[in-house]
């Protein structure tokens, strides 16, 4: 009788459908499937016993039981070895995920496997997260409050020049606090790339890291979201922050984007469609006069969606934007609207994570928003 199976062929560390099957992380790819009820791991003779002890599936194998045949048949890699394995198990068809390397597919193929990419997540139940799971995203958090806390500290007793933050008689650069963060992180055991940490013009480009001096009285966003190497998790926050006295147009800024945000939070609950959120901060900063569209070849106002999921990935289901899904019990989202325009030298992103309950929606983000907290003398 034919059967069917589920396949990825992918390393632990790079597959997060993998390691959340399996709990098993490898710098290497290796070949998982599941049969009927029964799940396999294909594993290297250097990695069988540690999989054993780690790894979640019914069946650890080792793929030297069929490394000779493939050789024997001309047959290479991991795809040759699969396909020897799979046909042992009287598979005629597999499911995969959509991103799944085309060569290796392609070898599944020319063996008369039929190969069927998934449309949608190939594992939606990561989606919903277990209280467990939800407080691995909280320790992550935890870590990266404590490293923007030390930062926080570092402005403090910063002086402003010119214009520009200085400390020990040097400007204070986007760098210099990004090297300050990673190694916060780092002693969390946390993993923190691409971190944001962009003051004035530069904090109206959403996606822009900071480069250079950091200004004084202009808002400086800092986005943080780095992984737990233990659990694998991410959180994800952000907080813009001001050094020194702050005009009233900065100001009044992040309090519409704070104003913004806390609208989206009240709606968060099971049951209510993703979108509405972001529905709820458009209507905000629509009734506050902040409009949104092409300024000289630039985008100004609100151009972003409100949110996405976080676990296993930084930017996971469920969205959070024009289009959205029903919230349900065990999402985890971030809410992070945001304002920027270029003219005024003033970009606004604030963020928290929710964790949607039966009943509501937990923040699992404490580090402080309101005007006394972010707006550093």
């Amino acid at each position: 009788m034919e059967q069917k199976a589920r396949l990825i062929i992918a390393a632990g560390e790079q597959s997060p459908d993998l390691y959340y099957r399996t709990g098993f992380l490898t710098p290497d790819p290796y070949i998982y499937a599941e049969i009927g009820e029964e799940s396999f791991m294909l594993l290297s003779d250097l990695e069988r016993d540690r999989g054993r002890k780690e790894g979640r599936a019914t069946h650890v194998l080792s793929t030297a039981e069929w490394e000779d045949q493939a050789r024997k048949e001309g047959k290479r890699g991991l795809a040759g070895i699969a396909t020897l394995f799979l046909k042992s198990r009287h598979v005629a068809s597999v499911s995969v995920p959509y991103d799944f390397p085309f060569g290796l597919a392609k070898t599944l193929l020319s063996e008369g496997l039929t190969v069927t990419p998934t449309d949608g997540p190939f594992t939606p139940q990561r989606a919903l997260k277990t209280r467990e799971e939800a407080d691995k995203i909280r320790k992550v958090q935890e870590g990266v409050e404590s490293a923007l806390r030390t930062v926080v500290g570092i402005l403090r007793k910063a002086s402003v020049k010119d214009g520009w933050i200085v400390v020990e008689g040097t400007r204070l650069t986007s760098e210099k606090i990004k090297a300050i963060l990673k190694q916060e992180l780092l002693s969390n055991n946390l993993i923190g790339q691409h971190t944001i940490v962009a003051g004035g013009v530069q904090a109206c480009d959403p996606h822009n890291e900071g480069t250079g001096p950091l200004p004084a009285h202009l808002p400086i966003v800092f986005d943080i979201f780095p992984f737990s190497e233990e659990t694998r998790y991410f959180a994800d926050m952000t907080r813009t922050l001001f050094k020194g006295p702050v005009a009233p147009v900065h100001r009044d800024l992040y309090e519409a984007v704070l104003s913004a945000q806390m609208n989206a939070i009240l709606k968060a609950a099971p049951g209510v469609d993703s979108a509405v959120l972001h529905q709820a901060v458009e209507s905000r900063f629509a009734e506050l006069g902040y409009r949104t569209g092409e300024v000289e070849g630039r985008m100004e106002g609100f151009f972003h969606g409100t949110g996405h999921g976080v676990g296993l990935e930084i930017h996971e289901s469920p969205r959070v934007g024009k289009t959205g899904v029903p919230l349900e019990p065990g999402h985890v989202i971030t809410v992070e609207p945001g304002l920027y325009y270029p003219r005024i030298s003033g970009g606004v992103r604030i963020e928290d994570m929710l964790y949607i309950t039966p009943t509501g929606a937990e923040n699992l983000t404490t580090f402080p928003k309101d005007w006394s907290a972010v707006a550093i003398p």
